[in-house]
């Protein structure tokens, strides 16, 4: 046999001898003849353990294949049938495939929602109506009522606006707005699908957010559907637009929209805009005035030059970028321009005269919870305020009542709080708004002089302090470092918390405040309600003597904790915005914080009875009935600043005068005037405050205080014998001393030195006369001959002699004896005192 037939009877046993190797491989081993090739050999293994192997798989997913089919020849996947309509999850395919919908899927999905777009879009194209013209425009204005909510206050940004036709308004005003706030208005139907998605874009990436607004939408947000920051509200807002641009033609749209914006100064519309910036008719306006009233469309108040040049010129590059760019203006014309001079804001009529406060205020008030200005000012909201009619006309006519020779740079701020919810009800901040803008109510500081000695009292009685505790009232009084003196230095000798607090003694009250630490002090104010960053608030020993500068708004609201029994609520204004269809936009919500105890606060009010009844703001026993008053007076080093802050169980007004300088740099001593000599916080501030109260509580239940309650935490040993009883009182009233600033020459023969106990014939003295409610405490605090035997290897700690510190009762001609005793009571008020605490300062009294 020839080698070429051996080898292909060689082959072709080979691939029979390969064949039967595959079926002899699952039922024997009989290894293949030695003559065959290893390739073969090799084939067949690796056929055999992929046999084997396959044969193991498909027992293992049996169960698998028989949900989804078997395997189809050759090794090729046979296509899996779906199991639902959606094939969801999907069959055939392993996790986490089979999660993952299928492009069938995604596609449908989308035409659904598509549709489902188009149908609401036509829903809502036929469900939405365009108003008249005039349901908007009436509702612009924004009115402030008071408390009532009858009683019209005032409104804010009254429409001022001239109507002007097509012809009449310029075309650089035309051309400058379109260019700056819809450059394809004249191409576009009323909306912009490029702006649009350009605005969800940039909202979507977390910028500013945007409307997407062309000329003829923002028409509508102003003249039919007010401001919409919604999707919905959009989406109305643009299908109106579609409607509109259908109805109107383009010079039209554009016409009304310009006499419709509000371009700030209290303007609407180009005409009256070209008034309050330029001073002219809009018609005589040149380019680049035409570009800065489009520049502030965006933000009438915030881009007017008068309030930020800066952003102003910047905008107003802008405008005229643009309008080159659109071919509206050469580059050489936008070169040549310079950015015009505007006149002054004028104020308007509606800010005139008191209630200008109220209104400035009430705005502030709805800017700091999230107001813009031109919501305010565009809105159509029904605003109520806190304001009562009754009580704030008292306390404008409580100021007319002051002499005529007033001082024309005297100042008085007021300011009257319901303490039970913090509610402003009454304030003056000056005469008139417009001529000063300036609040002194609540923006002018002045020093608090001893009505900050309060915050020390709370802070004692916190601390362990009982009103019966006894302080050293001798003047002058050293302290390392420091010398304080009491008005007139007057000696009181020992005197209790609450002697201390009716007569206002700095000595004692300095020596209290080093006492329990005066950063004390410090903290109970700001615990209280007074700002941090109050000017003058600090920790020195001072502070007791009031050196900080609060406003009166703010001592009026602290001083509204205390009537709270301890419970701080801020002060507010606004009670509640209404929207133009009757929903409500802004309703106040007080937040309280329990400041002090309770049992303090009353205790604390025990003591600031002192100054109304038988203290330096005695005279309003006769003003107030007898009705139960708490407060104090205070006055600065030369009599900078004059206050009386007090409440009754109602309600709590605080009042505030001083003198500014004619730069306003610096205060002054207050310009004595109607006959009194020194301007303390007993004097006219006392009886501005009874004049407002006295009115405004005509008619309620005269309420009483609550008597004293023991504390606690009194834990500080009383540093003075126990009171001799109380004499018995006279029939018959002393006449009334004029008291003296010094000892007559018969108490000095008598006693040529003050003496620390006071004599038997001074006793009796006393014993005669007893009738005031001062003299009564006098007594009672002076310890017996018995007493005083008992202790004399001690020093003696009872009040001094009726010689040393002389007291006279009320005269009944007036609130004070103004030539010897300004406050109306013999060192009742603050005394001049200097710290080393505060170099330079004349002021800490």
């Amino acid at each position: 046999m020839s080698d070429s037939r051996r080898d292909g009877a060689r082959r072709a046993a080979g691939v029979r001898r390969t064949s039967s190797a595959k079926s002899a491989g699952r039922s024997s081993r009989t290894p293949a003849p030695k003559s065959a090739s290893r390739t073969p050999k090799k084939s067949g293994a690796a056929t055999a353990g992929a046999s084997a192997s396959a044969s193991k798989g498909a027992s293992r997913t049996s169960v698998n294949s028989r949900h989804a089919g078997s395997t189809g020849k050759r090794g090729g996947a046979q296509k899996v049938a779906a199991t639902n309509f959606l094939n969801y999850p999907r069959a055939g395919r392993k996790n986490p495939w089979r999660w993952i919908p299928s492009l069938r899927m995604i596609v449908g999905a989308m035409a659904l929602m598509v549709l489902a777009g188009l149908g609401f879009a036509v829903w809502l194209y036929n469900d939405t109506a365009v108003p008249e013209p005039s349901d908007f425009a009436l509702a612009q204005t924004s009115r402030v009522y008071y408390a009532d909510g009858e009683t019209e206050m005032g409104t804010f940004s009254e429409i001022n606006r001239t109507e002007l036709e097509s012809d009449e308004i310029p075309q650089n005003v035309k051309d400058a707005v379109v260019a700056s706030e819809d450059s394809t208005f004249y191409e576009n139907r009323g909306v912009s699908p490029r702006g649009i998605v350009r605005a969800l874009v940039n909202n979507l990436q977390g910028g500013a957010r945007q409307g997407g607004s062309t000329i003829t939408m923002q028409y509508v947000e102003r003249y039919y559907t007010g401001t919409e920051t919604s999707y919905v509200g959009k989406a109305k807002e643009a299908i109106m637009a579609l409607k509109i641009d259908q109805e109107l033609e383009k010079d039209e749209i554009l016409s009304r929209y310009l006499n419709t914006i509000y371009f700030g100064r209290g303007a609407y519309g180009v005409q009256e805009a070209s008034q309050a910036y330029f001073g002219k008719d809009a018609a005589d306006m040149n380019d680049a005035e035409a570009a800065l009233l489009v520049a502030v469309i965006p933000g009438p108040s915030s881009y007017d030059p008068a309030n930020n040049e800066e952003k102003a010129v910047e905008l107003w590059g802008r405008v005229i970028s643009r309008e080159v760019n659109v071919g509206e203006m050469s580059p050489e014309d936008a070169d040549a321009l310079e950015f015009p001079e505007t006149i002054e804001p004028k104020s308007e009529n509606s800010l005139g005269g008191t209630k200008g406060y109220l209104l400035d205020q009430v705005r502030n008030e709805l800017v700091d919870e999230g107001f813009t200005e031109d919501e305010i000012n565009t809105g159509g909201f029904t605003i109520v305020s806190t304001i009562d009619t009754g009580i704030q006309d008292n306390t404008i006519e409580a100021i007319k009542n002051l002499p005529e020779d007033r001082p024309e740079n005297n100042h008085v701020g007021t300011v009257t709080i319901d303490p039970s919810s913090g509610a402003i009800r009454a304030l003056y901040g000056g005469e008139d708004f417009v001529a000063q803008p300036r609040n002194d109510a609540t923006q002018s500081r002045m020093q608090a002089g001893s009505i900050f000695k309060t915050f020390t009292l709370i802070a004692a009685l916190e601390d362990g302090y009982p009103l019966d505790s006894y302080w050293d009232g001798n003047s002058p009084k050293s302290f390392p470092g420091w010398t304080v003196n009491n008005f007139n230095n007057t000696d009181y000798g020992r005197v209790s918390l609450r002697k201390a607090t009716e007569s206002s003694i700095n000595t004692a009250y300095s020596e209290l405040n080093l006492e329990i630490g005066p950063e004390r002090t410090r903290d109970t104010a700001v615990t209280l309600g007074l700002p941090e960053k109050t000017p003058g608030l600090s920790a020195d020993a001072s502070n007791v003597l009031g050196s900080a500068s609060p406003t009166v708004a703010e001592m009026g609201e602290v001083y509204a904790t205390i009537a709270a029994d301890g419970v701080h609520r801020d002060s507010f204004i606004v009670e509640s915005v209404t929207r133009p269809d009757g929903s409500s936009r802004y309703e106040h919500k007080s937040e309280e914080k329990q400041a002090m105890d309770k049992n303090v606060a009353i205790n604390a009010t025990v003591a600031l009875q002192g100054p109304p009844t038988t203290g330096s703001a005695r005279s309003l026993q006769n003003a107030m009935g007898g009705r139960p008053v708490a407060g104090k007076t205070g006055t600065s080093e030369k009599f900078r600043s004059a206050w009386f802050v007090g409440f009754t169980p109602q309600l709590v007004t605080a009042v505030g005068m001083f003198q500014p300088s004619e730069d306003g740099t610096t205060e002054e001593s207050l310009t004595p005037f109607g006959g009194v000599t020194s301007m303390t916080g007993g004097s006219y501030p006392t009886t501005i405050w009874g004049d407002i109260m006295s009115k405004s509580l005509e008619g309620q239940e005269m309420l009483q205080f609550p008597g004293e309650v023991p504390l606690d935490n009194e834990t500080r040993e009383r540093s003075a014998p126990s009171p001799e009883p109380p004499a018995p009182k006279t029939t018959q009233a002393p006449a009334p001393e004029e008291p003296s600033e010094e000892p007559s020459e018969e108490e000095t023969t008598e006693e040529e030195e003050p003496s620390e106990e006071p004599s038997e014939e001074e006793t009796t003295e006393e014993e005669e006369e007893t009738t005031t409610e001062d003299e009564e405490e006098a007594t009672e605090e002076e310890p017996s001959e018995e007493e005083t035997t008992t202790e004399e290897e001690e020093p003696a700690e009872e009040e001094p002699s009726p010689s040393k510190s002389p007291e006279s009762p009320e005269s009944p001609e007036g609130p004070e004896s103004p030539k010897d005793d300004p406050d109306g009571d013999n060192g009742t008020d603050n005394a001049l005192s200097q710290s080393p605490a505060t170099p330079g300062r004349e002021d800490d009294a």
